[in-house]
């Protein structure tokens, strides 16, 4: 009992060590989450397009992956985008040696997880002045992308407040992900719970606008209404209602632990299971992985049912909805004398196979249906051929540029990284010039490289150390013969071995995790000691 009890004891005193050591790196090196929330940008009850962005806003926008960490400002017009404007409301045309982009999207166009001058808007604009234009000596791209928005949030911008920008184009990325969803409100009502914006319906095939201008409490009649007509929805669990007897504890860890906000999202990614049972301790707070259980073994995401190979007759109403808002945008963009073209933008699970496994896993009741990740990329540039707009379809570029090693879409958070946002950027920047929506100088032209994989710097600093031990063990084996080198190298490890042979038969296991951190580091040293560097060696210790 007392060996165990001893055992355990210094255990325990090397996991403190341990967490000690990684707690001070990961503050030292910044790879922990800040304690602090990340900063909100956004306000509710517009009365046009239900929520946007708050003008004058900024803070610091991060995930807890620490993925990213920016420093965000919203521009005096309540968009995430340089200031085209000196006012913060009313008419604000070009100058007249400006060629003007205005570009709708959601967040892969709001962008907040890249710096502004990396957003795929800003980069598209900076192709294009590369480039050089005919006839005018700048470029300016207005990003009007806000989270959450649908093509029918971005129409009802265009129409109120895009038109003052007076574009010379405007450009649409229209993301199949959710756009779909965020288009049909029984759809988003579903998702969301709750009708938060203005929305479209068709009615004896024309749009009809309701909730306009937003209103929360005629909202919650619409939501009530349209649950009527809507299928009852399958028997979900619930959360447990009993107190979590160690939240006091986990929210202290967050508050002061960078060791707890680096492992909080990643135990989330890798055991959901078992994230979820510790948010009923209150160890962790309750998170999707909580919702998912909640929901029951049958859940499936409403999201994911724009993948579905024969959609059912409510993803259909949403796409009939969704093509006659394309039809009504490039109406409304005429208006204004600006052409309409369009990119369709990729999810993460589109161009990496290994993501879409993982959520197939991660709801079991999606194994038995019939899914397409092509579909919703399909869909979306028919119905935009339809409605007569030049569409650039990215999804073949950025599974073409993955397949090269290169890192598109964050990991854990799924948006594209400064490195697709550049080649969106510049895949965009050639469409427009090649469909002649943006002239050109005489000869100039875009090239759209694909890019490939770039080794990270500690992989650099790993394959520096292997070479140097490397070359050290064939320096050693060189100056003191190949023979009587590898006599000493197996008179060495057969030391070690009895070494720790002789702790084992002695029950002496208190002592083997640190000699075994001895004997690696004094392995170290001989191999060091044996190279070009050597005689440095003794003098530095």
């Amino acid at each position: 009992i007392r060996r165990m009890v001893a055992l355990g004891l210094v255990l325990g005193l090397y996991v403190l060590i341990a967490a000690l050591l990684a707690e001070g790196g990961l503050r030292v090196f910044g790879l922990a989450a800040p304690a602090d929330a990340p900063g909100y940008f956004w306000r509710t009850d517009d009365p046009i397009t239900g929520w946007s962005l708050q003008p004058g806003a900024h803070g610091r926008w991060f995930n807890p992956m620490r993925e990213y960490d920016q420093e965000i400002r919203i521009n005096a017009r309540g968009l995430r985008s340089p200031e085209h404007c000196p006012t913060p409301a009313g008419d604000c045309p070009p100058p007249d040696d400006t060629f003007r982009i205005v570009l709708l999207g959601d967040s892969y166009v709001e962008a907040l997880h890249v710096p502004l001058d990396a957003t795929f808007g800003q980069q598209l604009g900076q192709a294009l002045r590369e480039a050089g234009l005919a006839g005018k000596s700048r470029v300016e791209v207005v990003n009007a992308g806000v989270s959450g928005w649908g093509t029918d949030q971005q129409l009802l911008w265009l129409r109120h407040e895009g038109i003052h920008y007076r574009p010379d184009l405007v450009v649409l990325a229209f993301f199949p992900g959710n756009d779909f969803m965020n288009n049909h409100m029984p759809l988003e009502l579903e998702n969301f719970g709750a009708v938060r914006k203005p929305w479209f319906s068709l009615v004896e095939g024309a749009l009809q606008l309701n909730d306009y201008p937003y209103d929360r409490e005629a909202a919650r009649e619409s939501a009530r209404r349209l649950r009527e007509t809507m299928p009852a929805p399958a028997p979900a669990g619930s959360a447990p209602e009993t107190a979590a007897p160690l939240a006091g504890l986990g929210e202290w860890l967050r508050a002061r632990s960078a060791l707890y906000r680096y492992l909080d999202p990643r135990l989330r990614a890798a055991a959901p299971g078992f994230a979820a049972t510790l948010a009923d301790w209150g160890l962790l707070q309750p998170g999707q992985e909580s919702s998912d259980r909640a929901m029951g073994p049958d859940y499936i995401p409403v999201a994911y049912g724009v993948y579905r190979q024969e959609p059912d007759a409510t993803w259909q109403a949403a796409f009939d909805v969704t093509a006659a808002l394309l039809v009504e945008l490039r109406a409304t963009a005429a208006t204004l004398d600006a052409p309409l073209a369009a990119l369709v933008l990729t999810a993460p699970e589109q161009v990496d196979a290994q993501r879409w496994a993982s959520e197939l896993s991660r709801y079991p009741a999606m194994a038995g249906a019939g899914w397409s990740l092509e579909a919703p990329t399909r869909t979306a540039t028919d119905l935009l051929a339809r409605a007569g707009i030049p569409t650039l379809d990215l999804l073949p570029l950025f599974r073409a540029a993955v397949a090269n090693g290169a890192h598109l879409h964050f990991r854990d958070d799924g948006h594209w990284t400064a490195e697709g946002h550049a080649l969106a950027g510049r895949a965009a920047a050639a469409f427009v010039v090649e469909t002649g929506l943006v002239p050109l100088a005489p000869g100039a032209t875009i090239a759209v490289p694909i890019p490939g994989s770039r080794p990270h710097l500690l992989t650099w600093l790993l394959w520096i150390v292997l070479g140097i031990i490397a070359v050290s063990v064939a320096w050693s084996a060189y100056r003191t013969g190949p023979v009587a080198w590898l006599r000493g190298a197996a008179a060495q490890f057969a030391t070690a071995g009895e070494l720790m042979v002789y702790l084992v038969r002695r029950r002496q296991y208190v002592l083997l995790p640190l000699m075994v951190v001895l004997l690696l580091f004094g392995g170290l040293l001989l191999i060091a000691q044996s190279s070009i560097v050597g005689p440095f060696i003794y003098p530095l210790f």
